[in-house]
């Protein structure tokens, strides 16, 4: 995976939904059988890493889908 930084303020906002939308006691679990808490996954995008732009890459797409309306119409597709 390719590391590379977004703005600060795009890291805000994906740190901002995560503290807003997330309870604490969630863990993300990848597939690599490694979890991940609340704390860590700010703590990832803070850094800048691999995991940490993951971790917006997939905030980033859910977004821009929500947006452009891609989400509801699949929504809508679910029988």
């Amino acid at each position: 995976m390719r590391e590379k930084r977004y703005s600060k303020e795009i890291e805000e906002l994906v740190i901002a939904r995560i503290e807003s939308q997330l309870p604490n006691e969630l863990k993300l679990f990848v597939g690599n059988g490694q979890s991940f808490s609340k704390a860590q996954m700010i703590e990832h995008i803070k850094e800048g890493g691999v995991i940490g732009t993951s971790l917006v890459d997939s905030q980033m797409s859910f977004l821009k889908a929500v947006a452009s309306g891609a989400f509801i119409s699949a929504i809508n597709t679910v029988q």
